[in-house]
């Protein structure tokens, strides 16, 4: 069975090539959404998270302490459902080689009006006030355009991405900025909506209110607290979570049942796919 069509919004991308898949963290802990964006590691044969713990650094705050956070639980997710490779901006953002790549798509894109507009949609309202405002997207782009240069032909991620591959389709699409055809072959994929308590659209790995998100270190009657009060779309995205999960330990299951469901049948679903799936084996630290 297939199963990437319950992580990803388009499966036609070539999932066979070099992929990667940026994840970053907030400050309120790590969200158990992460775990679709792990578990393609355990489905691609070619598959890195890329841990984005430089652009802290941006909104002048080191967040040491959120990073580690990240790092600690990604290593526990590891040994619940396998390893993932992880790399981290950090390995080479103060290399040589990618400086030069930050020094010419910076020249390039502040030279040029059409591409600083679309810089400045990418940029996240809360660094729009910076002192320098373009140089996230900018190093967003260059960061895809070094793992381009190391192999990568495949780069996923939340919707909420798709402002920054636009400015790398333009500098790839547009010959007077001299970059035409510089990331030739390199295609985008979208991961499937992730969804709050509430029902919001969220981004996975950025933490938001306590109150509306599913932590790893929230107890089992906090989780059916929140599941309890969840809508019917973030209950069947929960429990597509904890199908895919459990299918990739072993189980077979399958996470397409429950489409069919609503009501109580489909908050017991919820609670004990998640709960089988992701929380209880994070929580034995990996131990079947």
């Amino acid at each position: 069975m297939n199963y990437f069509g319950h992580l990803l919004q388009d499966t036609n991308v070539d999932l066979d090539k070099k992929t990667f898949l940026g994840i970053g963290f907030g400050p309120e802990g790590v969200p158990i959404d992460i775990v679709p964006l792990h578990l393609l590691g355990r489905l691609l044969p070619d598959y890195h998270l890329l841990v984005v713990d430089e652009f802290a650094k941006f909104n002048s705050h080191e967040g040491n302490q959120e990073v580690q956070e990240l790092e600690e639980t990604l290593d526990r997710v590891d040994r619940t459902f396998g390893k993932t490779n992880r790399i981290r901006c950090s390995d080479f953002m103060e290399s040589p080689d990618y400086k030069n790549v930050l020094e010419e798509l910076s020249r390039t894109i502040e030279s040029s009006e059409e591409l600083r507009n679309i810089a400045f949609k990418a940029t996240p309202p809360r660094y729009r006030n910076q002192n320098h405002p373009l140089a996230y997207p900018i190093n967003e782009v260059a960061c895809v355009a070094y793992l381009y240069s190391h192999g990568s032909r495949t780069k996923l991620g939340p919707d909420r991405e798709i402002p920054y591959d636009k400015l790398v389709r333009t500098l790839n699409e547009n010959g007077k900025y001299g970059f035409r055809g510089r990331f030739r072959g390199l295609q985008f994929g979208y991961t499937k909506p992730a969804f709050s308590v509430s029902g919001k659209p969220v981004v996975p790995y950025v933490s938001t209110e306590r109150s509306d998100r599913v932590f790893f270190d929230d107890s089992e009657q906090e989780v059916v607290e929140k599941l309890t009060r969840a809508d019917e779309r973030t209950l069947k995205y929960f429990a597509t979570i904890g199908y895919i999960a459990s299918i990739v330990r072993g189980c077979d299951c399958n996470p397409q049942i429950v489409q069919a469901l609503e009501g109580r049948k489909l908050l017991d679903s919820a609670i004990d796919s998640l709960f089988n799936g992701v929380i209880r084996p994070y929580q034995n630290g990996g131990l079947k």
